[in-house]
């Protein structure tokens, strides 16, 4: 078969089956390699230290650990306070601020009332002119 014979479709269809046959290659070549055994030594780069060396550096660790968390422990202690400090404070600010507007609620209250019993006083009195008018336009003359 000559390459200029092949069409466009089956150029295609060769460069799929090439592809898939590489696929399957490189495959088969990673599993290959990846069941291989391979033999894997452990190896120290110094010398291992007796017990009591171990012990005594153990003993250092613990220490330092216990600082740091004592540490901690004061860094979080402190900032409990100064939190509850500041809480407490906008807390009292807070009352303080409402206070402020019942206040204010209040006195709009009683201003409030005051007008209120203005307007049925002045309602009263209006009545009371506009019987009297009433009366005058009755009477005879």
């Amino acid at each position: 078969m000559i390459v200029s014979d092949i069409s466009n479709a089956g150029l295609g269809e060769w460069v799929y089956a090439l592809a898939i046959i590489i696929q399957i290659a490189s495959t088969l070549a990673i599993l290959i390699t990846i069941n291989s055994k391979q033999r894997r030594e452990v190896s120290f780069a110094g010398e291992p230290v007796d017990r009591k060396e171990f012990d005594k550096h153990v003993a250092e660790n613990a220490a330092l650990h216990a600082q740091l968390f004592a540490k901690i422990g004061g860094a979080e202690r402190g900032l409990e306070t100064r939190l509850a400090a500041r809480m407490d404070k906008l807390e009292t600010e807070s009352k303080e601020s409402l206070h402020v507007m019942y206040r204010g609620i209040s006195a709009i209250g009683n201003d409030v009332a005051a007008l209120k019993k203005e307007t049925e006083l002045a309602n009263q009195r209006t009545m009371q002119m506009d019987g009297k008018i009433d009366r005058l336009i009755e009477r005879p003359k």
